[in-house]
């Protein structure tokens, strides 16, 4: 049985371990809605206000971000792989080709095939590409999830609007019952009631923009580049790869058992 160890999927998507990432996310969540929980026990409304738009301007042009750089590796490991095909065709042997190809997906993917190459002469790569369909997928969601949370947040901003309202019309009211300014109190554009309902707007606008609209369109974009991506490298290996490993596979369990003829014999 060979040692040959291969490399594994997992080196070019988890970066990160399950738990590290759910500390972070907890850390980011815990102190957004701490501090809006502060401005609101201080009735702080430019406080409430301007939070709401910098968690929701944040988040999603941190999203945006991180889809174009899944974007960009969807692209480099598309074109890594028809390079890396070409060098495999060069040298015609897969050690070689392992030592020379820079780290990729495809690398990853002939290193998996070419090891159970070495136990079984048949070789198929289906398991193979369903597990890297679902750990693209899987970074993917990740968006998908958070532009569902961007319009939940302009939803929270929306009803922290209408509170803010109702306080500032409560307080005019109180205030002034029937006097004759209560009106430009209450239209009063900076520290009126009014200003609330501004905010339940612009809050549930940005919100549906980034996560309805801005990252529904790009998240569905890299669901396609997933799907081709997947689908090219399934088609390389399976036109230039497979054939000549399944050969080999072939030739290495034939020896195999013309040894053990030659050593019943003996």
């Amino acid at each position: 049985m060979s040692a040959h160890h291969p490399e594994s999927f997992a080196s070019q998507f988890e970066k990160l371990s399950g738990l590290t990432e759910w500390i972070a996310w907890a850390i980011v969540m815990v102190l957004v809605f701490g501090v809006l929980s502060i401005a609101m026990i201080a009735n702080s409304k430019a406080a409430i206000e301007w939070g709401m738009y910098i968690a929701i301007g944040g988040l999603g042009i941190g999203l945006i971000i991180k889809g174009f750089f899944d974007a960009r590796f969807l692209d480099k490991e598309t074109k890594l792989a028809s390079q890396q095909v070409a060098i495999l065709e060069e040298v015609d042997d897969f050690d070689t080709f392992l030592e020379r190809a820079p780290v990729s997906v495809f690398r990853s993917h002939i290193d998996n095939l070419y090891t159970i190459s070495l136990s079984q002469p048949d070789v198929y790569q289906d398991n193979l590409i369903e597990v890297l369909h679902s750990r693209l997928m899987a970074k993917n969601r990740v968006v998908e999830l958070f532009a569902s949370i961007l319009i939940t947040l302009g939803l929270i901003g929306t009803i922290l609007g209408l509170i803010m309202m109702m306080d500032g019309l409560s307080a005019a009211l109180a205030t002034q019952p029937g006097g004759d300014g209560l009106l430009d109190k209450i239209a009063d554009p900076d520290s009126g009631p009014l200003a609330g309902l501004g905010t339940a707007f612009y809050t549930t606008l940005a919100g549906a923009i980034f996560g309805g609209v801005i990252l529904r369109v790009l998240t569905s974009v890299i669901d396609a580049s997933i799907m081709r991506y997947t689908a090219h490298l399934a088609e390389l290996t399976e036109v230039h790869v497979l054939p000549y490993m399944r050969q080999l596979a072939k030739d290495r369990e034939h020896q195999r058992l013309l040894e053990r003829e030659r050593s019943h014999e003996a």
